[in-house]
């Protein structure tokens, strides 16, 4: 860690304070549960956590016009908004200026903050990084008397950052995945993570059992084939759901990835997807992403997004459905040169649970192989017995 950025430990937590609290969280999945952690662990008067306001870019701003002007001092706590990339002096001057009002405590776990949390004078920065996990653990740390909700919450947290910290220390199931894709539901609706973030603070029971029936909401691409490790949906993705219908396909089918072709929700236009499972990723970190694969089979093409979950523009919906069906045979390839299991004297126990995943694979791989051998010699039964019966020869057949 750099010097001069604070570590975890006891002397971390914001000292009690007489002056009102203000939480100031990021807008995702991440953002609200580690804003009401933040909220329980320090007495929170106010919590805030919306889209755009609190998104990096605007989140000095969003201080400034909504609190610079305030009765009193307040002591505000900014949880998960990681610096602005792209004007981070800006953000720090910001910050500097605004904790000259106001006593301000900048908490985040985002590598990308790291070197330009030296430079702040008047903000008091706590760096928990880079595993969102251990932000949410160290505010589970500083309540009081944390209940298994606020533990539950921690790691719902963790999964919305697809942190594999959860996985590598196998702490993810299925129950925290439909917790985290239904939040985000609550989070992306207008207003949805200011609405969120304060329900959670007044009634978490009753926000969790909205996220489940959310979490119902998200549609399933449709199975339409089995390359390898990847599945590959039958039809158009779903508009404004294509990476998460994907990775429902995914999970219901037992897959790595997923790839499918849908419309681009701005531009209009056609585009193949591709995922790779995230739990997958955490588990097996050496497999490809379906970015790196898609810039060695299509150099000149512009692949947007985030390298696990990219997108590729084409020009008609043909084009785009052919795409995706390349880029699911190439990653099907792919991932099966790196998940080969090597020569080995001693399969360590951490590998164990690793390699078992692979040896299932390439047993479903084999059987696959053997379920469509079989299928086509019915088929040729069939002609068969036909051709018999047509020329009288159904006995023979028999």
């Amino acid at each position: 860690m750099a010097e001069g950025i604070p570590h975890m430990g006891t002397g971390l937590a914001p000292s009690a304070s007489s002056l009102p609290t203000l939480i100031v969280a990021h807008h995702d999945v991440h953002g609200v549960t580690a804003g009401y952690l933040a909220a329980k662990a320090f007495g929170a008067a106010e919590v805030y956590a919306n889209f755009p306001p609190t998104a990096p870019e605007n989140l000095v701003a969003t201080l400034q016009n909504l609190y610079a002007a305030a009765s009193q001092r307040m002591r505000v706590i900014i949880v998960d908004v990681p610096v602005d990339v792209k004007n981070p002096v800006g953000f720090v001057q910001g910050l500097e200026s605004f904790a000259m009002l106001h006593d301000v405590v900048f908490i985040d776990h985002h590598e990308t903050s790291v070197r330009w949390l030296a430079s702040f004078r008047h903000v008091r920065p706590v760096f928990l990084g880079p595993s969102a996990l251990t932000l949410n653990n160290y505010l589970l740390s500083q309540i009081p008397n944390p209940t298994d909700i606020d533990r539950m919450l921690a790691l719902v947290g963790a999964v919305g950052d697809r942190d594999p910290e959860v996985v590598r220390q196998g702490l993810f199931n299925a129950e925290l995945q439909t917790l985290s894709d239904g939040l985000d539901v609550l989070v992306r609706e207008r207003d949805g993570a200011l609405r969120t973030i304060r329900m959670l603070v007044q009634n978490p029971d009753a926000v969790l059992a909205s996220a489940r029936e959310r979490a119902n909401q998200i549609p399933v691409a449709r199975l339409g084939q089995r390359i390898g490790p990847v599945a590959v949906a039958a039809d158009q993705l779903p508009a404004g759901w294509g990476p998460k219908a994907l990775e429902k396909m995914a999970f219901a089918s037992g897959a790595w990835y997923a790839a499918g072709w849908g419309i681009d929700e701005k531009t209009k236009t056609p585009i193949a997807r591709a995922i790779i499972r995230w739990d997958i990723a955490a588990r097996m970190p050496n497999l490809p992403l379906p970015g790196s694969i898609a810039k060695e089979a299509w150099p000149t093409r512009n692949i947007i997004g985030h390298p696990a979950a990219p997108s590729i523009a084409a020009v008609s919906e043909t084009e785009a459905r052919e795409i995706a069906g390349a880029w699911a045979r190439a990653l099907a390839e792919a991932a099966t040169r790196s998940a080969a299991p090597q020569v080995t004297t001693l399969i360590s126990e951490s590998k164990v649970g690793e390699v078992l995943v692979e040896v299932l694979q390439r047993l479903e791989q084999v059987l696959e192989e053997q379920r469509k051998m079989y299928s086509e010699y019915l088929d040729l039964k069939r002609q068969q017995v036909e051709l018999l019966r047509r020329t009288g020869g159904a006995r023979a057949a028999d």
